[in-house]
């Protein structure tokens, strides 16, 4: 209990700034007393400073030194697995993206893409002289078992069961966390992004993996069997049934990036596919598409959870007309969202979702339990 409440002190600071000790109890709902001691234990351990004493606002009142997050030295390393590269970055505790590079992969083998990984991370590791780094955070998208730190399944890569954090932690010696980049990214918009303290809220992610993360009462549900998020079977088109007209058996088979790539073949990223669309109508169409079925998706999800935020990540929605499609669909498959544009939104992260989802695996954890974090950091 008393390093949650270290954690309330942590979360208050970053949602209100620079503040006194009595507006962090306020607002994190806490003693003053246990502010106070909460204080003490994150100032001994760096994560927090005091500023400058300052007067009271308009000059009235006692003069207060208030405190403020150690964004300057404290650190976390990111990396984030997709399917055709790997991103290494630095995000601060404030979630400041401080440096991001991308390394393609030279195949899909799991032990040639983490050996990349942990070469990266240790250079990154190596020029951070100076920073404390609180962990190593790693994402990737298909069903991951957060507790064990394993890969279970990734579709595109062809990974079952692989030991990632076990792997990285050995190569790296820096605390390693693993999670879904949909669930972490549900992390990263609670700590960094427009859904702060939002109690129940669903995370739409749209890439070479399809899949959603979903919380309630601010809790990011997993599952017991790690599976939460899969939503292949939604709209009947699940195992078993063709999804379209070439006959992919699954969301991700069809309307998947690679999946849109494949049946346009008229470019080799989606950076350059997007780009064919914004000036060609059947390259734009299969964006459309892809919008108005996921939007089902979206209204369904909507009328079973009754959430009070949605956000979706899709590249595609750079498309012209293409988050109109999303609206439009949730507009009219849903019976409880009346007003889409209210409850749908994109990414608070624009450019920086893979970063960004990849830091808030160890982010997350240094804000709800902020001294238990540092005992292994270096």
């Amino acid at each position: 209990m008393a390093d949650g409440s270290a954690g309330a002190v942590l979360r208050a600071l970053l949602e209100l700034g620079p503040a006194p000790r009595s507006s962090i109890a306020r607002h994190a709902g806490i003693s003053p007393a246990t502010v106070t001691w909460q204080t003490r234990a994150l100032l001994e351990a760096g994560l927090i400073v005091e500023l400058p004493e300052t007067a009271g606002a308009s000059g009235i009142g006692r003069p207060h030194s208030p405190l403020a997050l150690d964004t300057a030295d404290n650190v976390a390393i990111a990396v984030h697995i997709a399917a055709t590269h790997t991103t290494v970055a630095v995000v601060d505790i404030g979630g400041t993206l401080r440096h991001s590079t991308k390394v393609p992969h030279r195949t899909h083998a799991p032990y040639d893409i983490l050996a990349t990984a942990a070469a990266e991370v240790c250079r990154v590791r190596d020029e951070s002289d100076g920073l404390r780094i609180v962990g190593l955070g790693v994402a990737t998208g298909g069903r991951v078992d957060r507790t064990a730190g394993s890969v279970v399944d990734h579709s595109f890569l062809r990974w079952r069961d692989v030991p990632v954090r076990e792997y990285l932690a050995a190569r790296t010696g820096l605390p390693t966390q693993l999670d879904s980049h949909t669930r972490a990214l549900m992390h990263a918009e609670q700590l960094f992004g427009r859904m702060g303290a939002t109690a129940s809220s669903v995370v739409l992610f749209v890439g070479n993996v399809i899949d959603v993360a979903i919380a309630v009462h601010g809790q990011v549900h997993y599952g017991p069997r790690s599976g939460a998020g899969s939503i292949e079977s939604l709209l009947g088109l699940g195992a078993g049934k063709s999804a379209g007209p070439q006959g992919g058996s699954s969301l991700d088979d069809y309307y998947s990036d690679h999946a849109l790539l494949e049946r346009c073949g008229v470019a080799s990223t989606m950076p350059e596919l997007v780009a064919v669309a914004a000036e060609g109508a059947p390259v734009r169409g299969l964006f459309l598409e892809r919008a108005r079925v996921l939007g089902r998706v979206v209204a369904a999800l909507i009328d079973l959870l009754d959430p009070e935020s949605v956000v979706v990540v899709d590249r595609g929605r750079r498309v012209g007309g293409v988050w109109e499609a999303y609206l439009a669909a949730v507009r009219e498959h849903s019976l409880l969202c009346t007003d889409p544009a209210e409850l749908v939104v994109g990414s608070s992260f624009e450019g920086r979702v893979l970063e960004m989802s990849a830091g808030a695996v160890v982010l997350h954890s240094l804000f709800h339990t902020p001294l238990r974090a540092l005992e292994a950091a270096v």
